[in-house]
């Protein structure tokens, strides 16, 4: 199982390589073909808005706040849902977004 992890801060990277319909084709490509997860974790956005407009699932969408404090319970969250996976379990049956 590949769980594919997209990490951002937010900022704009200007990318001319990839604009948002490649990758969301691409994304689209990955999760039917092959089944592969993705998640979206974003600070200073809308995570959901910004994770649909990619081809990801709203309930794949992460927030957290830049800091250390919140970038560490991001990484904890993201080690939750991919323990989760490696379990076979459905990310959907978990509770691996749950704040604590």
């Amino acid at each position: 199982k590949t769980i594919f992890i997209v990490t951002t801060d937010g900022m704009e990277n200007a990318s001319r390589m990839y604009g948002s319909r490649r990758v969301k084709e691409m994304i689209k490509r990955q999760t039917e073909r092959y089944g592969w997860e993705f998640i979206f974790l974003a600070a200073n956005i809308d995570a959901v808005e910004t994770a649909e407009r990619y081809g990801i699932r709203k309930e794949r969408a992460v927030k957290y706040e830049q800091t250390p404090e919140g970038i560490e319970h991001s990484y904890i969250k993201m080690c939750e849902a991919i323990t989760c996976v490696r379990s076979k379990k459905s990310l959907d049956d978990m509770d691996w977004k749950k704040e604590d």
